[in-house]
């Protein structure tokens, strides 16, 4: 795999088969009933890409870029309890990473999306359990994806609104204080700024100022981090970016002989190790600054490594080919869904999503220092 990459042969799978004994273990591990965090958090606030969007692209208009990815038609939702199954907003054929987490924190699932919430929100206390910001293909930058999508600056600004009006409805800001520092903050966001083509703006107007654009990306990722920390969040859940190389949409690319683009790959781990820098950074200059860093890519790599072990009998094409698109929505998902780590051309499943929640709530090696559940049980 790539983080294995410059290491001669035998070395490379030594370590390789000690990282998947680990990751087998310790999922089996964790497949036992989640214990829930006592207390439990009031409160789930929900920040990010795709991977946490439940439906607030649903209604937005688009921009110069054209319209933003939706998921409000078949076959997505195909395996969500309820009806109607294909407008809940999930790039998924059920309950998405953002819906697991906030279940094994003792939610039903995620809180609901930002855009199907009358203003102000909320009226009351009662019944709230948080808010999920996340929109598809939104990234760091403001302008990725340009203006086709909420970006995570803007997001930010939304979580203001909600802070104002929770201010307002639990009585002033120290109780609104107590309330943030007990809640979780979960954020997955970045994939997109990594993507080729998804930057019209800054391909046009390129910056010059001699520093890489992780770099960047990192420093703008960390005022927003430090911007909801100065409005009282204390725990923060970040995933960090997959294996963004080894997408079918990438793989599939009638330009490449198939396989994993080591070099999207590479981008991804440099951005990785920088934003571990970044929160541990953080955790020692902020008060109370409590973090997990969930570590997507290295689950995806130890599944990848050993897809039996996890019950996935196919890793690298689509479940729903052709991203699910309306156009080819005569095309029926594959009947052994849980048997498919991708959904769609960028998207996993609702199985992956479980696993790597489970991962990342409960494990010991892919959420680090420590994982969710640690996380909130620990002092705001």
């Amino acid at each position: 795999m790539m983080w294995l990459s410059g290491m001669k042969g035998s070395i490379a799978v030594t370590i390789l088969m000690m990282m998947v004994s680990i990751f087998v273990h310790d999922l089996v591990r964790c497949a036992a009933p989640i214990e829930q965090p006592v207390p439990p958090p009031p409160a789930i606030f929900v920040f990010g890409d795709g991977t946490m969007d439940i439906g607030n692209n649903n209604d937005l208009t688009g921009g110069e870029m054209g319209d933003p990815p939706r998921a409000n038609h078949p076959y997505y939702g195909i395996d969500f309890p309820g009806e109607p199954q294909n407008t809940n907003g999930r790039f998924s054929n059920g309950y998405n990473i953002a819906d697991f987490i906030a279940k094994a924190l003792g939610f039903v699932m995620s809180p609901p999306a930002y855009a199907s919430l009358a203003n102000p929100s909320p009226t009351r206390i009662e019944g709230f359990t948080g808010v999920n910001y996340a929109s598809a293909d939104a990234g760091i930058r403001d302008s990725t994806n340009g203006n086709m999508t909420i970006p995570l600056p803007m997001q930010v600004n939304n979580f203001v609104e909600t802070r104002a009006q929770l201010k307002a409805v639990l009585g002033g800001r120290k109780p609104l204080n107590k309330f943030l520092s007990k809640s979780l903050f979960l954020i997955g966001v970045g994939t997109m700024d990594l993507l080729p083509n998804c930057n019209f703006y800054l391909e046009l107007f390129p910056i010059n100022d001699n520093k890489t654009e992780v770099q960047r990306l990192i420093e703008f990722y960390g005022a927003d981090l430090e911007k909801l920390h100065s409005m009282g969040a204390r725990k923060f859940a970040i995933i960090n970016v997959g294996p963004i190389g080894c997408s079918p949409f990438v793989q599939n690319d009638p330009a490449r002989n198939g396989g994993c683009d080591d070099g999207m790959n590479r981008l991804a781990g440099e951005f990785n190790a920088a934003l571990g820098s970044l929160l541990s950074d953080l955790g020692t200059r902020l008060h109370n600054f409590r973090y997990t860093l969930a570590d997507f890519y290295g689950f995806s790599n130890a599944t990848f490594a050993n897809p039996l072990a996890s019950g996935f009998t196919n890793i690298d094409t689509a479940c729903c080919p052709g991203a699910c698109a309306p156009t080819h929505s005569y095309w029926a998902p594959c009947y052994n869904r849980p048997e498919y780590w991708f959904w769609d051309e960028g998207y996993t499943t609702e199985q992956a999503d479980k696993l790597a929640a489970v991962a990342f709530y409960n494990g010991t090696v892919f959420a680090r220092p420590v994982n969710i559940r640690r996380l909130i049980a620990m002092k705001g």
